[in-house]
């Protein structure tokens, strides 16, 4: 049985032509609560799909809340769990459709949209701005990145460090004085440009004070910055069979806020 698809650019399309349109996601209620897809003309339904697997094992189950007038949009994580349960539920003559790649594929694209949304406003403002830019998000968790953004939207944040080691492991260029950046919060969202104004490359044991205050994290002390980012670094090269030491070579980045929405 043949499901039909929607890509999540036509899912967004319609979501912004107001089309009312009902979405079925089928993964576990916390995940479903920490992000779900969500609009004006959306009516959201969370139905795990241990309950729409009922269905197909014969168990007596009925999901009553599940309009058999309107089209479904089914989706999951990746799509796989959502697959499954389209095609049952197509089997109990729901009308169904199956969001191409899931959640993951969604927050995918809604990060790339906002980012060229938001960099051609930039540059509506600004024609002299490069053609390129980099978007990246702080850290190594939502809760950071969110965090971390909100303290450069604040401008209380215009610095960062970041480990040298994984550049030349990964063989990345570093950033150059001039480099706009576009930053991400924790939902891959862009929220900020700002520009690179200088760059320094020296050992974890000798990042000044001022380089810290510029951070904009903790008590903006150096000793609040050594004990985060030492731990930071650590877990970072934990992952690539590393170790940390005090002089470790650390990519010291300054910038300035230039646009945020």
């Amino acid at each position: 049985m043949t499901i039909n698809r929607i890509t999540p650019e036509e899912l967004y399309s319609k979501m912004n032509a107001q089309e009312e349109l009902v979405l079925v996601d089928v993964r576990a209620a916390e995940k479903y609560n920490d992000f779900h897809i969500s609009g004006s003309s959306i009516k959201g339904m969370n139905i795990p799909k241990t309950e729409i697997f009922k269905i197909e094992d014969g168990t007596e189950h009925n999901i009553s809340e599940m309009p058999r007038n309107k089209e479904l949009i089914i989706t999951c994580t990746t799509g796989n769990s959502a697959a499954k349960c389209a095609s049952i539920l197509s089997e109990k003559e729901y009308d169904v459709v199956l969001l191409e790649g899931g959640i993951t594929a969604w927050q995918e694209y809604l990060s790339n949209e906002s980012v060229v949304r938001m960099w051609e406003k930039f540059k509506a403002g600004n024609p002299e701005a490069p053609g390129s830019y980099e978007a990246w998000a702080f850290g190594d968790s939502k809760e950071m990145a969110d965090e971390l953004a909100e303290l450069v939207l604040t401008g209380k944040k215009t610095g960062t460090a970041s480990n040298y080691l994984l550049y030349e492991l990964e063989n990345e260029p570093l950033a150059h004085v001039g480099l706009h950046n576009i930053i991400l919060n924790g939902e891959g969202q862009a929220v900020a440009v700002v520009v690179t104004t200088s760059v320094e490359v020296i050992p974890f044991d000798e990042v000044t004070e001022e380089h810290a205050h510029s951070e904009g994290e903790g008590d903006c002390s150096l000793r609040y910055w050594r004990e985060v980012h030492q731990d930071f670094f650590e877990r970072e090269l934990k992952s690539v069979n590393g170790e940390f030491h005090d002089n470790i070579p650390v990519v010291c980045e300054r910038f300035k806020l230039v646009y945020q929405n």
